[in-house]
């Protein structure tokens, strides 16, 4: 097996690994009957994850979704209808769940033009349950500009210090769009470090939010490249290295989540990109890279100190983000030429870590890609 093969079968190894090891964010759903909150499921994470099986009801009026391939669980909570049984379930079941809830998202329908007393009990009982709750306001594109900041004044005169959030699944309005964008990013915020690289592969709607986690990621990883070439190390020690590198990028590969992209867009259809990724960095940008290191190559000298472990180590991650990037942004833009986009990848992965290691950027002076 060359060394080629050896690295590619590796970030394979890597990324299922670390797709297995993730912890997922568990998101309750709440809300009224038609309140549209699987359409705004489908657009925040590409996928209806209440058709994805059968899902595992926990107790009468509330139903577990989850998904091997996916990033987060969802608790969905049937739509009830005030006065009724339903209404009563939900008090009892939902309101006071019992497994362990990251975030509520409370749905209100816009187009309803009004926030009922059932609402405003329910939310503030959330809250004394010690649950993080946000506001979203459903159907905005079919209500005027001023219905929402009604429902809103409504809401503030009963409840302090809440994000509310204007959406909808039709996201041609900006300022829908910015909306969903601001949700993405106060929720990752709110969560606990340990569930947000499975929230932040799972949405669809910031690919900046995959990229600044991208970056933290090759942080930590550059940082531990420092530790190992630290003192210095011979090339007979490099693997050392390599194995990091492939755990880095098996973590940015994870966060871009492109293979569930590509399903998305293609109901289903995809021909396997992240495997191609994979193959593609094991024989081609990988492998080329490799002349970089001391004893395989000569452009950096004759041992790997951890200034140069740091710099390879960062220069090689930003460079697979920078692809998966603009990767990714092909295929949100309409470029449904997947073969083209996945044979490109490997060129812009090694000539911007060429580009990278030769100017001896450091792990902190990497832009957004153009």
């Amino acid at each position: 097996m060359s060394i080629e093969e050896e690295i590619n079968q590796k970030i394979l190894e890597e990324f299922e690994k670390y797709k297995k090891s993730v912890q997922k964010p568990n998101i309750l759903l709440a809300g009224g009957t038609g309140v549209g909150k699987s359409s705004l499921i489908n657009k925040i994470f590409g996928k209806e994850l209440a058709k994805t099986g059968m899902g595992k009801p926990i107790t009468d009026s509330i139903q577990k979704y989850e998904d091997y391939d996916i990033g987060v669980v969802l608790f969905d909570s049937p739509g009830y209808e005030i006065g009724t049984e339903k209404a009563k379930k939900f008090e009892d079941d939902v309101i006071n769940i019992k497994e362990n809830i990251h975030l509520v998202w409370y749905c209100i329908d816009a187009s309803g033009h009004k926030v009922t007393d059932f609402d405003i009990n329910t939310i503030k009982r959330f809250r004394e349950n010690g649950l993080i709750v946000s506001i979203l306001f459903t159907k905005c594109d079919l209500v005027s500009e001023d219905t929402p900041k009604i429902l809103k004044e409504t809401i503030n005169k009963e409840i302090c210090n809440i994000n509310m959030y204007e959406t909808s699944s039709v996201l041609d309005d900006i300022e829908l769009k910015s909306e969903l964008d601001r949700l993405i990013n106060d929720s990752i915020l709110k969560l606990p470090d340990i569930v947000k690289d499975g929230f932040i592969s799972a949405q669809k709607v910031s690919l900046k939010e995959k990229w600044n986690r991208a970056h933290g990621v090759i942080l930590q990883h550059a940082g531990g490249a420092f530790g190992v070439g630290f003192t210095p190390i011979p090339f007979s020690d490099a693997p050392i290295l390599i194995a990091n590198q492939m755990g880095m990028i098996a973590r940015i590969l994870y966060i871009y989540d492109l293979k569930s992209l590509e399903n998305m867009l293609k109901a289903g259809g995809g021909s396997g990109v992240i495997g191609q990724i994979m193959s593609m960095l094991g024989k081609s940008a990988v492998g080329q890279l490799l002349k970089f290191i001391p004893g395989v190559g000569t452009l950096l000298g004759g041992v790997i100190n951890g200034t140069v472990a740091t710099i390879l180590t960062s220069a090689l991650g930003e460079a697979v983000s920078a692809g998966c990037y603009q990767l990714y942004e092909a295929i949100l833009n309409g470029n449904t030429d997947i073969e083209e986009q996945v044979k490109a990848f490997a060129d812009i992965v090694f000539k911007f870590a060429k580009e990278a290691i030769e100017s001896k950027k450091g792990k902190d002076d990497y832009q957004l890609p153009e």
